[in-house]
This record gives structure tokens, C-alpha cells and sequence, in this order.
């Protein structure tokens, strides 16, 4: 466990249910996507895929749930009712986001995101924002050969800011980012939401309600302890 107030160099954001609130958005498209095959939902299987890229997880979705489509028409149908819900609309923001970023940029510290999803994910979902001009670079699963739990895009990010991953902050919201995080070698802090499994993220090394709460801001030493 580390002290507090934590000592970083530079931050690593996860995207989906850290910068927007799109985990009830995925929900809803596999409940969508099991309706008419008559299958139910299993909301304690979806923590289990939080996190990890796709490629990933879906074989292990295709395995749970029995499906006999290929894995590349369960990732095409699934993108396709995730958009349906998604509308016409960007991800919504995570409370406190904007306001983090722009204390982060007040004191010159670099940040990025590092994420499971795709890049023309991020665009579409995350980039309407106006805020990738934020990030010093972005990294998804298209720049590692493993995703997440695995260290990878951690380190690479860490590599990326010319830092070691211990001097990185990671926010992350999964099981299988934290394990990331610290595998990696980052202090890693968990914003978590009603699909966070609570009892998987004790690794992390600190649990905050919100990105604007007094704990958070207390932990990066910006308010008194």
C-alpha cells in the first residue's frame, strides 16, 4: 500500500466507467444481444469482461453464454446494439472529469488513456468531448499484444512518459485494470460504479467515490490530510 499523498510523475486514465459512463451502455447491449436467442442476461458474468479488450474476452462470452456464432459475429452484433443504445450520443463524462483534467494541466502534470477499447472507439464515444487534446497520447489494445489484466499497456505507457511505472499514477473502475495497474508496477486508484465488483479491487491503493471527492484530492496532497 503506498503513502499518502501519493508521488507521481505523470497519469494514466483508463476510458470506459473512469472518463465516461459507458458500462450500463455495454450491459444493455449483451442483454439486448441474448433476448432473442432467449438466453438470460448474467449480470455476474459482466464484471469478468470489464476491462479487457475484446479478442479477449469474447471467446470466454461465446463459451459462458453457449453461442454457436463465430466470435467475429458476436463482436459485430454486440458493436451494433451498443450503438443502438448509444444513439446519437458521445459516452456521457464521469462526474469530475473535466475538472481534474484541468487541474492536472494547472499543475503541468502530462496524462493519457490507456484503454482496452479500439481507437475508432475512443473517437466516436470519447472524442466528441472536445478533451483528446488533453492527453499527451492515447493507447489501446491496437498498441499491445496483450490487454489488460496483463501489464502491458501500462508499461508501455510508462515508456511512453520517459518515467519508470512506479512514478505513473493509473485510474481505473475493473478487477482486471487494477491488475494491470499493479502488475505493472503504477499506484493504481479505483473509481468504482455499480458494476465494480467491490470485493475484487482491494489491490488498489486507494477506493474513492468520485474523481472530484475530498479523498482523492486529499491522496494527491492537493487538500490537507
Amino acid at each position: 500500500m503506498n503513502r499518502f499523498p501519493l508521488e507521481f510523475r505523470a497519469v494514466a486514465f483508463d476510458l470506459d466507467g473512469i472518463l465516461i459512463d459507458t458500462e450500463p451502455i455495454f450491459a444493455e447491449a449483451v442483454r439486448r444481444f441474448l433476448e432473442p436467442r432467449g438466453i438470460p442476461f448474467d449480470p455476474a458474468f459482466m464484471p469478468t469482461m470489464m476491462g479487457t479488450p475484446a479478442a479477449q474476452v469474447l471467446p470466454r462470452f461465446r463459451d459462458h453464454f453457449r453461442l454457436r456464432e463465430s466470435v467475429e459475429q458476436i463482436a459485430q452484433e454486440c458493436k451494433e446494439h451498443f450503438m443502438l443504445v448509444l444513439g446519437d450520443q458521445a459516452g456521457p463524462l464521469m462526474p469530475g472529469v473535466t475538472q481534474l483534467l484541468d487541474e492536472l494541466k494547472q499543475r503541468q502534470v502530462p496524462c493519457c488513456i490507456a484503454t482496452s477499447s479500439g481507437r475508432e472507439f475512443v473517437r466516436r464515444v470519447f472524442g466528441p468531448h472536445g478533451l483528446l487534446d488533453r492527453f499527451q497520447f492515447v493507447l489501446t489494445c491496437e498498441d499491445v499484444a496483450r490487454g489488460k489484466p496483463f501489464p502491458d499497456v501500462y508499461e508501455l505507457a510508462a515508456s511512453r512518459f520517459g518515467i519508470l511505472p512506479p512514478q505513473m499514477l493509473v485510474f481505473e473502475d475493473s478487477p482486471n485494470g487494477v491488475r494491470a495497474a499493479k502488475a505493472a508496477g503504477a499506484a493504481c486508484i479505483v473509481v468504482p460504479h455499480s458494476h465494480t465488483p467491490r470485493h475484487l479491487i482491494e489491490g488498489a491503493d486507494l477506493i474513492v467515490p468520485s474523481l472530484h471527492s475530498a479523498e482523492l484530492h486529499r491522496a494527491l496532497g492537493w487538500l490537507p490530510a
